[in-house]
């Protein structure tokens, strides 16, 4: 390409932006910003996502890209069973469908570190899962933040901590890299329409009472399930000792979180990967759980000389009262200042309702406890300030241990971060798949940029902002079935996300229009 058709195709690129920053404006109501210092590849995501197919029309996406001729791939029969669940049921959705995260990624010889910051205006995501005493009994306070809906909604009346999570791949579960998340949530899964019962799960042979011990479903690969790679069925899962070599050989995907109560405060992530389930990775994790009773309440309180009252007030925790910034390391500090929104296994005592039973006494449910093992790979540093999270996270390039990724100067990995407020699971913001590289020279979307000594300055670090989106009730089920217009090449590996929804908001809106339109979903 000569200098002058290279400045001309940039002026091009230039009038479709701005055509694209118009229409983006007009269709959400959205204001997009450019990456800081992008480079050329994610440049392109980036002027895709803020709508630049708008200057071309519509976009391909599902309405035509594809063949009708179940000849031209993979197979059109449809033996999966979807379940009787046809349609995707309306419940509530968030006030936005739409959040920018910034992204910093830095590593030295050790560990890498990731930088997240994102708008958070609501006061209190910290707050999560508490015990309450009102009109004479002890109640649960964990439903969804009555702040999150669009508009005032009866049970959202509890506290459920704020997130940012990450998803990281190396290439050895197929279709990841091209549907990232999408492909981890099935029919089955909690809190979808469909979702198995706790009965089914507490009977079921593997997931149950006899070998996981667990109640619900959460995300898995269709790879830990029979059939063909794609095939999804919740309750059909393969052998444990299959289930055991896909671990060995790295067939799974890391899942990291900053938990904004659960773990925040000790300056711990939580370390995860998915593989039959959800799992929680080896050794203790940084939170327990403590039982309750109606009528004789928590198990234990609050050691009156952390709190005087062996309690918080629920008003206060209502109004954000209870200020972030309390770490457990630090409490020499605070301690007898300001009260903690969160208690720690060292501040137990039994509970005394001579002491903590009042009206709107409030005890948290989670008691906090040091990780060990490969449960405590994550550290972090968090802050809530001026209306926005910055969260710091660290771990060892190479853990030492099966369940996390090893991770190299040179290497590429499939990386997918979201975010969460006010409630759990579906309700929440996610990005596309990205490539991250770990070093400038690699071919990625974003790149780990190398330093040295033992912390990165962030000022000398490129800042990525990355569109995330609501991703509505659209999971692998419903992509993998024949209501989806492209599920032959979904189901064959030939195509990403990227490749047919160039723009996440518009993709935002149509799987938003999906849920509000409670259209077919199977």
């Amino acid at each position: 390409m000569t200098e002058d058709s290279r400045d001309r195709a940039n002026d091009d690129l230039d009038d479709a932006v701005n055509l694209a920053t118009d229409e983006t404006r007009r269709v959400l109501a959205g204001e997009p910003t450019l990456p800081e210092r992008t480079p050329g590849t994610l440049r392109r995501r980036f002027l895709k996502a803020m709508g630049a197919t708008a200057v071309m029309g519509a976009s391909a996406g599902c309405l035509g890209l594809f063949s009708d001729d179940p000849e031209a791939a993979g197979t059109a029969d449809d033996t999966v069973d979807y379940s009787e669940i046809e349609e995707f049921k309306l419940d509530w959705i968030p006030k936005q469908i739409i959040k920018n995260l910034n992204v910093q990624v830095a590593f030295n010889d050790e560990n890498v570190f990731y930088r997240f910051n994102w708008e958070q205006p609501d006061a209190g995501g910290w707050y999560h899962d508490y015990i309450v005493y009102e009109d004479g009994e002890w109640t649960r306070y964990a439903n969804p933040d009555p702040w999150v809906a669009d508009r005032d909604h009866e049970d959202h009346t509890g506290f459920y901590e704020d997130r940012v999570t990450f998803l990281l791949g190396d290439g050895t579960v197929k279709g990841f890299e091209n549907f990232g998340g999408w492909m981890t949530v099935h029919m089955g899964v909690r809190d979808l329409p469909g979702e198995g019962t706790a009965e089914e799960v507490e009977n079921h042979p593997h997931l149950g009472d006899d070998h996981l011990g667990r109640n619900d479903v959460r995300k898995f690969i269709p790879q830990s399930r029979t059939g063909e790679w794609w095939e999804n069925p919740w309750d059909d899962i393969r052998p444990q000792e299959e289930l055991d070599e896909m671990l060995e050989n790295g067939e799974f995907v890391e899942l990291a979180m900053f938990r904004s109560h659960r773990s925040g405060p000790l300056g711990y992530g939580t370390d995860h990967h998915v593989l039959d389930y959800r799992h929680g990775d080896e050794g203790q994790d940084t939170f327990g759980s403590q039982g309750w009773d109606e009528e004789t309440g928590p198990e234990y309180m609050y050691d009156p000389e952390i709190i005087e009252d062996g309690a918080l007030d629920i008003e206060g925790l209502r109004n954000a009262e209870y200020p972030h910034d309390v770490f457990f390391d630090e409490q020499d500090e605070w301690v007898g200042d300001d009260d903690p929104y969160y208690i720690h296994e060292d501040w137990l005592v039994e509970f005394d309702p001579s002491v903590a039973e009042w009206e709107g006494a409030a005890i948290p449910r989670r008691p906090l406890r040091e990780p060990d093992g490969s449960a405590g790979d994550y550290h972090l540093n968090s802050r809530w300030e001026d209306g926005e999270w910055t969260v710091e996270m660290w771990r060892a390039l190479d853990t030492g241990n099966v369940d996390n990724k090893v991770m190299e100067e040179g290497g590429v990995y499939d990386w997918m971060p979201a975010v969460h407020h006010g409630f759990n699971s579906r309700w929440h913001w996610v990005a596309y798949p990205y490539k991250l590289g770990l070093g400038r020279g690699t071919d990625a979307d974003v790149h780990a940029e190398r330093f040295s000594g033992d912390e990165p300055d962030w000022e000398d670090v490129t800042t990525h902002t990355l569109p995330l989106i609501y991703p509505g009730q659209v999971d692998w089920t419903w992509l993998i079935s024949t209501e989806h217009r492209g599920y032959i090449p979904t189901r064959n590996d030939e195509m990403s996300i990227w490749d047919v929804h160039e723009n996440p908001r518009r993709m935002a809106a149509m799987v938003l229009g999906k849920e509000v339109g409670e259209d077919p979903r199977r």
